[in-house]
């Protein structure tokens, strides 16, 4: 096994040691889902045949809500959350990762292992990455299944699962935003001396940045796989460049405190 996936290895047995925060991250996919679900379900019971409709449109234009507009609201709204997770959980994990070995004192044999920085780092990212991926696997993918039959649904079926473009924006754009968000993470957390300055990073700027990303993401699913490629190239090498620029900053500076 190479050094790399050591790292990561090591990195994925510590978070299995917090069972707790996986459940926390499940529970807020799972609160989405039912949150969505459950308005789904009630438009769809309401406007099961033409005539229901019909009636249901008259109903919300009655609260001056149009149909349309609000159905393609909340689809562009459950996939901009769920997409905006995985980055954002990869934030949270990385964010602390080279900072906790410094706390804990393992990060001077880290520095006697044979291993460059850039491998420590895309490690700890790839640790960081790897079960919030299992979770945005699971629970997005389930619930675009589910959702993307719904009759009501249909005109917005290509924004849950039911074009190429949504399933290269799940399956390589939200990753590859992950990457490069968790590659900021990860770095912030090798140059910081305490928890408190890597989490204020994390939590505002680089949260901010998983916002945009999963609402880039989602209005992009209308442009096309061209523009979801495009994205998805662009974070790798943001991805690669902060990871390289990072072992230099750090190079001079991993040593404990």
């Amino acid at each position: 096994m190479t050094p790399l996936f050591c790292i990561a290895r090591t990195e994925v047995l510590e978070h299995r040691r917090q069972p707790w925060m996986i459940v926390i991250l499940a529970a807020n996919y799972a609160l989405f889902l039912g949150v969505f679900g459950a308005l789904f379900l009630v438009l769809e019971g309401a406007g099961g045949s033409a005539d229901a409709h019909v009636q249901l449109e008259r109903q919300l234009a009655d609260f001056g809500v149009e149909l349309h507009a609000f159905l393609r609201l909340a689809t562009s709204s459950f996939g901009s959350l769920m997409f905006t997770n995985l980055p954002l959980y990869v934030a949270i994990m990385s964010g602390t990762s080279v900072l906790h070995d410094r706390e804990c004192g393992t990060l001077p044999f880290l520095m006697l292992a044979p291993l460059t920085r850039r491998q420590l780092l895309a490690g700890k990212l790839l640790g960081a990455a790897a079960i919030p991926l299992a979770l945005h696997l699971v629970f997005v993918g389930a619930g675009a299944l589910v959702f993307s039959r719904f009759d009501l649904l249909a005109p917005y079926a290509s924004m849950l699962g039911a074009s190429s473009a949504w399933w290269l924006a799940f399956l390589v754009g939200a990753p590859t935003a992950a990457a490069f968000v968790g590659a900021l993470g990860t770095v912030i957390s090798a140059l910081s001396r305490d928890v408190r300055t890597s989490m204020q990073f994390t939590s505002f700027v680089i949260g901010l940045l998983s916002l945009g990303f999963g609402a880039v993401l989602v209005d992009g699913i209308g442009q096309g796989s061209a523009l979801q490629l495009a994205f998805a190239g662009g974070c790798i090498v943001a991805a690669l460049l902060t990871l390289l620029v990072g072992a230099r900053l750090i190079s001079a500076d991993l040593a404990p405190s």
